[in-house]
């Protein structure tokens, strides 16, 4: 990854929403969460009420990323982590534009079996396959058999399956990696008028942490300070192979001829979880907070674009403008040649989408679009001015954040940050603590502010009526400005705030199990 950033653009303020299947709505739609949706996939609940919103993930009537770029021609497939929705075939990658897929609905299936705990009985394999004008169903007998239903994190005893990739004994980044590859061997790269789309997610590096052990042992001179369970010398070994897996993916590209013409996108979908001493493994040093947090370190993640098609002079450059995970929408579709407006949404009085082309940052094409008013920014122009900030209230995970002041009680918009660096957070915010060097550390297992459930109040920042950061400054948010500022400042960033909670998309969604058309054809 780092020679590719050298290659290419470090995008240093690329921002998404707090945790995952929101980001990754967002990205799918081109809509901020706050207009396609605020709610994690963590209950099957549904309102049968309303067919188009009212399921978990995206509305049923918004245009997907693959089906946009489908219509600019292109080859759409979609291989890794979905967790975007899977009620009803609309809400499937299938449903939402890929030609072919092989992917997981949900969030966290185990690396080797691929298995998913269910409400009742046995775990079941969360494993799944779309053929290219074939059928779509499960992924039978590409999964790994192992001798548990929890293996170790090496996986150690486990087989892989008939189907399967005999890398790693059928690890799940192995498999995604492998079909990548094919899908690029497979690739007519001289049929210009189907060029190849492609979204990979890999599963690294969610919960659970498990890599092949050969990976591991690279890593481990960590266990001297990582006492508790080996979670970042794991952490860091599934970045390493999927570190590998992407130069693998790089090299094929290039021996395939189709690297000039290519355009890669690497980003995270949520900062790395620092809760409870540690488990998740991150460290977002020195940002502040991490996953379900507002703070930086909570959806301030590490992005970059590269690829052969970059011109020579953006090669190897940082962008400071902000940059949202939904831009990739309009950014790819401009790419393609289509119109990014989605009228099967507006037919159905869905929310526009929110995405912002990227690719004159891409292309280079924005320094000789300066005016006068914008000549201090520096010697680009941003086309992203300003960023709301979702948040779903009072959730479990980021208690006590729920507490805002009267005022803003229930409001689905916590902050607002403008490419000036201005950010304000609005309420009560949990994980209000840094990171040192190393995390986690024999001592911070210890520490209350790093407790899943973060209640202990010295670790709660209080933001009434408003805190104020100034980011690009003070990007650990160590001063709050708030009673630095004139007052006409922090008002119209507040009237921001409200106004984009007026504006808001938060369906019904009850616990009600609707009767719906679940069959895959």
């Amino acid at each position: 990854m780092d020679s590719l950033v050298e290659e290419g653009i470090d995008l240093n303020r690329h921002y998404v929403y707090k945790y995952c299947s929101p980001t990754r709505s967002a990205i799918q739609t081109g809509r901020n969460p706050i207009h396609v949706n605020l709610q994690n996939l963590m209950h099957p609940s549904s309102n049968d009420r309303d067919p188009v919103s009212g399921f978990n993930g995206i509305p049923r009537n918004m245009t997907g990323l693959g089906t946009k770029m489908s219509f600019a021609g292109y080859r759409t497939h979609m291989i890794g982590k979905w967790d975007a929705g899977m009620a009803t075939p609309d809400h499937t990658p299938r449903g939402r534009g890929y030609m072919s897929s092989l992917h997981y609905f949900h969030q966290s299936n185990n690396y080797w079996t691929q298995t998913q705990h269910a409400c009742q009985g046995r775990p079941i394999v969360d494993l799944w396959r779309s053929e290219m004008g074939g059928n779509e169903g499960p992924a039978r007998e590409y999964n790994s058999v192992c001798p548990t239903n929890n293996p170790s994190p090496t996986g150690d005893g486990c087989k892989e399956g008939k189907k399967g990739d005999h890398w790693y004994h059928g690890y799940e980044d192995a498999l995604f990696a492998r079909e990548v590859m094919d899908v690029i061997e497979k690739h007519d790269e001289k049929d210009a008028e189907h060029p190849l789309f492609m979204f990979w997610s890999p599963h690294a590096v969610h919960t659970p942490l498990q890599v092949p052990s050969s990976y591991l042992n690279k890593f481990d001179h960590i266990k001297k300070t990582d006492t508790r369970g080996r979670h970042r010398q794991t952490y860091a070994a599934m970045v390493s192979f999927l570190d590998d897996a992407i130069g693998n993916v790089t090299k094929s590209l290039k021996d395939k001829g189709m690297w000039e013409d290519t355009v890669m996108v690497l980003c995270s979908d949520n900062g790395g979880p620092i809760y409870d001493g540690g488990i998740g493994g991150a460290n977002n040093y020195p940002l502040r907070g991490g996953k379900v947090s507002n703070f930086e370190g909570g959806i301030r993640v590490n992005a970059f674009v590269s690829g052969g098609y970059l011109p020579s002079h953006v090669r190897g450059t940082k962008y400071e403008g902000l940059v949202a995970g939904w831009d990739w929408y309009a950014t790819f579709a401009e790419l393609g040649g289509v119109d990014p407006v989605d009228k099967r949404a507006q037919d159905a009085k869905l929310p526009p989408i929110d995405s912002i082309s990227m690719v004159d940052v891409i292309l280079g094409r924005n320094s000789e679009q300066l005016d006068e008013e914008e000549e201090h920014r520096g010697s680009v122009v941003e086309p992203r001015r300003e960023l709301l900030l979702g948040t779903a209230g009072c959730e479990g995970w980021s208690e006590p954040g729920c507490r805002f002041p009267q005022k803003y009680k229930g409001y689905t918009v916590g902050g607002v940050i403008r490419s000036d660096g201005l950010k304000l957070l609005i309420g009560d915010h949990a994980q209000a603590q840094w990171t040192g060097p190393q995390y986690p550390n024999r001592t911070s297992q210890h520490s209350s502010c790093f407790k899943y459930d973060m209640k202990t109040a010295s670790c709660v920042l209080a933001c009434e009526p408003a805190c104020v950061f100034n980011v690009t400054e003070d990007p650990q948010e160590r001063r709050n400005i708030a009673n630095e500022l004139p007052a006409e400042v922090i008002q119209d960033l507040l009237q921001r705030v409200e106004e984009g909670h007026k504006g808001s998309f938060f369906p019904s969604r009850s616990h009600k199990r609707a009767q719906v058309d679940t069959h895959i054809s």
